[in-house]
């Protein structure tokens, strides 16, 4: 008989989506990144700056990352169907790949181009006080939305009682990790579009104008390849650290009607979602109701050993580790 399938959800995620802490980082990173990207781009048209239109380049391609990683948000709440048993969870680590391929399109290689073109043709910058008041206002916009998504980090690290760096390193949340490095390149990027400027004014040149365009592009696809890469891993399927995994193994292991543990495998159905999968082989003499009960003990021992686990499923084999070899 065909059974529908059952969404696993586990303890953390449930959690963070009733808290909404991820959607509010994103609408204040989204709304501070549309409105400094419009001021950056008539300042840097008005005064023919490179670095300013390449920071405005960096703004909008901020933005839609913000779009997508609120698409992704959404898709990947989506209940478990019987095309996706597992449910949509990956399908954010998805979008939030789509997300760094445009930012190194769009902010990277345009900045990148429109520097070259600047060299070549040697293009005067025209200095207007706007360019610093735009530069100010996005410096306190920017700084506004990096304290929002640090502040956000810094709970998410202490819940999982993990130093800031390691859990942005270690986070299968794309959002968070996402908000906290484009906040921090956008804050470098207007540091070196400043720089730039006041290069500029100080020789009577375009050209350090354009050397920042192209450290700000630099820059851009740099943090795009480094947001990239961690979300290939979780697509193909990440399992959690090798220390987690060990203390889960010691949770089967500790029970008294597990005699072998052949294979165990926690891996990321989603972000903060885990799917842990186990081939058990039982002491011998250990009678089927008292297995039973045992398997559903442990399930309740897995989940309670770590707040990822989603899913637990245990394979109960006559096999030993010799017969596999």
């Amino acid at each position: 008989m065909h059974r529908p399938p059952r969404p696993g959800r586990s303890e953390v995620r449930l959690r963070h989506q009733k808290q909404g802490e991820s959607v509010r980082t994103i609408i204040i990173a989204l709304i501070a990144n549309v409105v400094i990207a419009v001021a950056k781009l008539i300042a840097g048209l008005l005064s023919h700056s490179s670095g300013m239109i390449a920071e405005a380049a960096h703004s909008f391609a901020d933005s839609l990352n913000e779009v997508l990683l609120g698409i992704s948000v959404r898709r990947s709440r989506e209940p478990a169907d019987e095309e996706h048993p597992l449910g949509h969870g990956r399908e954010q680590f998805l979008w939030a790949f789509f997300a760094a391929i445009a930012s190194f399109i769009i902010g990277g290689c345009f900045s990148i181009a429109l520097a070259i073109r600047s060299l070549e043709l040697g293009t005067e910058t025209a200095h207007r006080i706007a360019d610093w008041i735009v530069l100010a206002i996005a410096f306190i916009a920017d700084g506004t939305s990096f304290v929002q998504s640090i502040r956000h980090a810094r709970a998410l690290a202490a819940e999982f009682k993990l130093p800031l760096l390691t859990y942005l390193r270690r986070a299968s949340d794309p959002v968070v990790r996402a908000i906290v490095v484009e906040d921090s390149a956008a804050l470098i990027g207007l540091l070196i579009a400043a720089s730039g400027l006041l290069l500029s004014r100080l020789t009577h040149s375009g050209t350090p104008d354009a050397i920042a365009s192209l450290l700000i592009g630099i820059l851009l696809a740099v943090t795009a390849a480094a947001l990239g890469r961690p979300l290939a891993d979780f697509l193909i399927g990440r399992s959690l650290p090798v220390e987690e995994i060990e203390e889960l193994e010691k949770v089967v292991l500790a029970s008294p009607c597990v005699d072998e543990l052949l294979s165990f495998r926690a891996v990321y159905s989603g972000p903060e979602e885990v799917i842990v999968a186990a081939k058990i082989h039982p002491k011998p003499g250990v009678g089927i109701d008292e297995l039973a009960r045992e398997m559903d003990e442990l399930d309740h021992k897995i989940r309670a050993q770590s707040q990822l686990v989603a899913d637990v499923f245990l394979d109960i084999t006559a096999h030993r580790v010799e017969d596999q070899r």
